[in-house]
């Protein structure tokens, strides 16, 4: 259903940014913004609920949508109306997996979860694992349904969670607003991990340099070769503890963009 998934999309982005902006604003706040129950937000954006084409038309209004935004979402609606009939609950499937999919790569629960059953002294038990991820059982519970019906993670003949082999494949170098989610709140992670964990756990480096941004292209590409060269260092030994690893490159001066889409000599 077109015009679901696009408000869905739509909703996210608005409450992404005005988290970024404010670290403690809630689903709640943003239900009240909207004039709907927290609880139905929360099932629309979570694919378990799908709207009337008059709540659609009534979120979009409280999103101060753009005319061409409005005429888009009408586009979709019209579509969504005429294949009404046909396949409804493959539908909403569409929607559940679009969802799975963006919460998979926007929070970090996920693959810290995942990563977690790898390591030796790990107990298929939700308070567990909250308590080693310092989260609440109700967040991980919510995840591991997820993992469970995306396929991630299944029961094996002991009834132990065990970890499959499949992968969410993100695009590089496109604006998403999913990674963008992940990488906020990486940042806001590594701020905390900074003044809260010993020096000896973590590590923080940086330096400022003259650089030709025409070269950007093949750093880019050397930090990626590195960071699988590290991740198969460090994946080698006994899987203790669940870390994150974030490389960050940035300029502090105005770089004009088509400098660094020119083909690197």
């Amino acid at each position: 259903m077109e015009a679901q998934a696009y408000l869905q999309k739509t909703l996210r982005e608005r409450l992404d940014v005005l988290k970024t902006k404010n670290t403690s604003f809630s689903l709640r706040a943003f239900a009240r913004l909207l004039d709907v129950s927290p609880a139905s937000l929360s099932e629309f954006l979570n694919g378990k609920r799908v709207l009337s084409p008059k709540m659609v038309m009534k979120l979009a209004d409280r999103l101060c949508l753009s005319p061409d935004q409005f005429d888009d979402l009408n586009d979709k609606l019209n579509r969504d109306k005429k294949g009404v009939d046909h396949k409804p609950a493959s539908d909403k499937k569409v929607i559940q997996l679009q969802n799975d999919q963006y919460f998979m790569v926007s929070d970090w629960h996920y693959y810290a979860i995942l990563n977690l059953v790898e390591t030796i002294d790990f107990q298929s038990d939700s308070k567990w694992i909250a308590v080693r991820l310092k989260t609440t059982p109700t967040k991980i519970s919510e995840c591991l349904e997820r993992l469970l019906r995306l396929g991630f993670l299944a029961y094996n003949n002991k009834g132990h969670l065990a970890r499959n082999e499949v992968e969410v494949m993100t695009s590089e170098d496109i604006p998403n607003t999913s990674i963008k989610k992940r990488h906020t709140e990486n940042l806001e992670a590594a701020k905390e991990s900074l003044f809260c964990d010993d020096v000896m756990l973590r590590d923080f480096s940086c330096g400022t340099i003259a650089i030709d941004p025409k070269r950007l292209p093949k750093a880019k590409k050397m930090i990626r070769e590195f960071q699988d060269q590290l991740f198969d260092f460090l994946e080698g030994g006994d899987k203790k503890e669940v870390y994150e690893i974030c490389m960050q490159i940035f300029p502090r001066t105005n770089v004009k963009k088509e400098q660094v889409y020119e083909k690197y000599q």
